[in-house]
């Protein structure tokens, strides 16, 4: 009788020791999920970094083009202006190439924010 308690305790101390190893077992797993999860936070931290840098240069670009655009709402009253018959027609279309030529610059601006 007295091998029977010995060999009880045998058995819990066993299934101790197992259950032991396999919590460092969980705890080592985690660890590792915490150090992947620290080093792909602070790519994440620096990819949106950079996100925010590219999102205030494209809206100091829209702010740009935007005044822009707000010139080139005129641009109907200045050709109608320029239509007198005192004005020359050369006149008119240098000015109306001036204005193309300031739209495809907006356009240029535009084209690099997308």
């Amino acid at each position: 009788m007295p091998v029977y308690p010995i060999h009880s305790l045998n058995v819990k101390l066993n299934n101790v020791r197992e259950k032991l190893k396999h919590l460092i077992a969980i705890k080592n797993k985690q660890k590792w999920d915490l150090l992947k999860l620290e080093r792909e936070n602070t790519e994440l931290r620096a990819a949106n970094k950079q996100l925010e840098d590219e999102l205030k240069q494209i809206r100091k670009k829209y702010s740009l083009v935007q005044k822009d655009f707000n010139k080139s709402k005129n641009f109907a009253k200045i050709v109608s202006n320029k239509l007198t018959p005192t004005d020359g027609l050369a006149e008119l279309k240098d000015s109306v190439e001036r204005y193309i030529v300031e739209i495809d610059k907006c356009i240029e601006i535009l084209e690099d924010t997308l």
